[in-house]
């Protein structure tokens, strides 16, 4: 099935405003889209299995991207960088366009709602791409060990994350630092997601800052969920600045930031 006419021939920057004017509860009608969407920077690259409903999921079965700043900014990355670790990968979108770009690049994934690690599963095998692609069914943070885990609503994957209350919709799932569960390893670009919790992850890699094994951060603000989880405002730009990075505000938007190593 094609996708509606108007977001083939729109450009990128107007798609996501039509889709959600027009296509976002009209699922039923293009429901073979969310069974196989080619994604919009990697023609080749195919997700399979997405859900109606889903935030995320409607994007990449109409638009075929989601998150389109970021999507350009990863493609362009891909072309001349080799490896990336995605955390909060979700259903995989981002790793699997890393390697749909970049064939001899490698991507790290880690993801630990078990709904998302069944679907990037599927996704890594549909695309063949176990050889660029690796899973950990893991959430990161700045422990090792075992976190509770919020799975979010069944309609959306992208909502849940880590809770400090348990309750009817949390499961414990395992935590490991990063500098620890990839010790050595150089990072080109790092990728965080992970619904308010995106400090924590980065006090996981302090092995890593101290050293400069990191050229690229992406890291998300969600200040409501930092808010529940007892992490204060700034605190990751400050911890960052601590150690030799430098932060600034991705797009102008508070909520996203990147960080890079700052002159010595």
């Amino acid at each position: 099935m094609k996708r509606p006419l108007p977001l083939r021939v729109c450009p990128n920057r107007f798609k996501e405003s039509l889709y959600y004017r027009y296509y976002h509860t009209r699922h039923a009608k293009w429901r073979a889209l969310f069974e196989h969407a080619t994604l919009a920077f990697a023609p080749d690259v195919t997700m399979h299995g997405l859900l109606p409903g889903d935030v995320i999921s409607g994007n990449i079965a109409f638009n075929g991207f989601y998150e389109l700043s970021l999507s350009e900014r990863i493609v362009e990355l891909a072309r001349r960088r080799m490896t990336f670790v995605d955390v909060g990968a979700n259903m995989g979108y981002f790793s699997l366009l890393w390697a749909g770009v970049n064939p001899n690049g490698q991507a790290i994934a880690f993801e630990a709602a078990p709904r998302n690690v069944a679907m990037i599963e599927k996704n890594i095998a549909a695309n063949h791409f176990a050889d660029r692609v690796t899973l950990v069914p893991k959430a990161a943070g700045d422990r090792s060990g075992t976190i509770t885990f919020d799975v979010g609503p069944a309609e959306q994957t992208g909502w849940g994350g880590i809770s400090e209350k348990k309750s009817s919709t949390t499961i414990d799932v395992p935590v490991v630092r990063l500098d620890e569960e990839l010790p050595g390893m150089a990072i080109d670009v790092l990728k965080i997601d992970v619904e308010g919790a995106d400090t924590w992850v980065l006090r996981g890699c302090e092995a890593w800052l101290k050293t400069r094994q990191i050229q690229l951060i992406f890291f998300e603000q969600h200040i409501e969920r930092m808010q529940k989880l007892g992490i204060a405002e700034g605190e990751a730009q400050t911890f960052l600045r601590d150690l030799g990075y430098d932060c600034a505000p991705l797009d102008g938007d508070d909520r996203g930031w990147r960080a890079w190593p700052g002159e010595e």
